[in-house]
C-alpha cells in the first residue's frame, strides 16, 4: 500500500536523525535531543509539535494525510519519535509525560502495521515490543487492547493475542463474541501455524468452551 520508495527515502533521513538524538541521549543532553526530536518531526512529517500534544493517534493519522501511501509510512515515523521522546523523558524522572508519549506511540505504532497489514520495516514488531513493555503493569483504555490483540494476532502471536482477550474480557464480559470469532480464525489455520504461534488446536478448543459459558 504504501509507495517504497517514498518511504525508504524516509526512513533513510530519520536514521541520521535518530543517530544525532541517540548521540544527545547519550550525553544526557535530554533538552538537546527533545529540540532534535521537534525539528525530525517538522522536516519529516511537517508537523508542529505542539499538535502532538493537543490530538489523539486517530487525530494525527488524518492530519498526516488522506493518502494512505503517505499517511502510513508517516504515522510509522510519528510513532518511533513518539517512542524516543518518552524514553527521554522516563530519564528525566518525568514518567506521566513518558507513559502518554508511549501510549501515543504505541497506538501510532500500531496503527500503521494494521493498515498495511504487515511491518513497515524489520524493525517494526521490536519497537512495538518494546512501547508493550515500557507499559507493562499500565492499565490501557479497551479500544487499545483491541488494537494490540489484532496486532498480536496478525503478528502470528496467537497465545499474546489470546493474553489480550482475556484482559479484554475482565473488564468488558461482551466482548465474549469476538472472542469466539478470534478462535475460529485461528482454528482455519494449520498445526503448524498454531504451534508456531504458541497456541496448540487444543488449548482453542478450550479456550472456546470457556468462553461458551461464560
Amino acid at each position: 500500500m504504501i509507495e517504497q520508495d517514498y518511504f525508504m527515502r524516509m526512513v533513510s533521513m530519520l536514521a541520521k536523525m535518530l543517530a544525532r538524538i541517540l548521540f544527545l541521549k547519550n550525553q544526557r543532553d535530554f533538552p538537546r535531543a527533545l529540540l532534535e526530536i521537534q525539528a525530525t518531526g517538522r522536516t519529516l512529517l511537517g508537523i508542529d509539535h505542539t499538535l502532538i500534544r493537543q490530538f489523539s493517534p486517530a487525530q494525527l493519522m488524518v492530519l498526516l494525510g488522506t493518502d494512505p501511501s503517505l499517511a502510513i509510512p508517516k504515522s510509522y515515523i510519528l510513532g518511533l519519535l513518539l517512542k524516543e521522546e518518552a524514553e527521554i523523558r522516563s530519564m528525566m524522572g518525568e514518567e506521566d509525560e513518558a507513559g502518554l508519549l508511549n501510549l501515543k506511540s504505541l497506538e501510532l505504532l500500531i496503527d500503521a502495521w494494521l493498515e498495511e497489514g504487515k511491518p513497515l520495516a524489520p524493525e517494526h514488531t521490536a519497537h512495538v515490543d518494546a512501547v508493550l513493555a515500557g507499559l507493562e503493569g499500565c492499565a490501557l483504555p479497551p479500544d487499545l487492547l483491541e488494537k494490540i490483540m489484532a496486532y498480536h494476532e496478525g503478528a502470528g502471536d496467537f497465545d499474546r493475542a489470546e493474553n489480550v482477550l482475556f484482559e479484554i474480557l475482565a473488564a468488558s464480559p461482551g466482548f465474549a463474541p469476538e472472542g469466539l470469532q478470534f478462535y475460529r480464525r485461528l482454528l482455519m489455520k494449520s498445526d503448524e501455524d498454531l504451534r508456531a504461534g504458541n497456541l496448540p488446536r487444543e488449548e482453542i478448543l478450550e479456550g472456546i468452551a470457556e468462553l461458551k459459558i461464560r
